[in-house]
């Protein structure tokens, strides 16, 4: 064997050993594979908003699939969380504002329910969404709070996997 083939073969080793106890689960060796979502609880003006948006955080973690969504009793990770506020603003002007951006705030925390301590928490956590004054208001505004969510629920997956930021 040529000295170039024994250099690259032990470079190619050397590489690989060296990713042989890399990771590629999202929660690292934690060793978190379920959290349970209860309900989350609503302090804004918004009635209903809590169920809409709960629904939402647990299809982002099924269609995820890093974390099993179970019941509280059961899992080893619990998120919590309170919608603080919800808010609109004119996001862009002609006439009169032509669109509007909705910003749902929310008060998180995620829970080892093993070692019996937060793993992450964060206050007014924000997602935002824009929609069309032009449209039919309501229908509108519900695509905006949906884009709201979907935000809120990837900032949330994403930080639950790496155990806050």
């Amino acid at each position: 064997m040529s000295r170039y083939a024994r250099n690259a073969f032990g470079l190619l080793f050397l590489l690989f050993c060296g990713c042989a106890y890399y990771s590629t689960s999202a929660t690292g060796g934690s060793g978190i594979r379920s959290l349970a979502i209860p309900l989350l609880d609503n302090r804004s003006l918004e009635p209903g908003i809590q169920q809409s948006l709960t629904d939402t955080l647990i299809q982002a973690f099924v269609s995820d699939g890093a974390l099993r969504v179970v019941d509280e009793d059961q899992a080893d990770v619990v998120l919590r969380g309170t919608v603080v506020e919800v808010r609109e603003a004119p996001f862009t002007y002609g006439q009169a504002a032509d669109q509007y951006q909705i910003s749902v705030f929310l008060d998180m925390t995620c829970y080892d329910t093993r070692q019996k301590k937060a793993l992450w928490e964060e206050k007014r956590l924000r997602g935002y969404g824009v929609y069309d004054a032009a449209q039919r208001r309501e229908e509108a505004r519900r695509e905006g709070l949906g884009q709201a969510f979907e935000m809120l629920a990837r900032d949330i997956v994403d930080r639950t996997q790496v155990g806050g930021w």
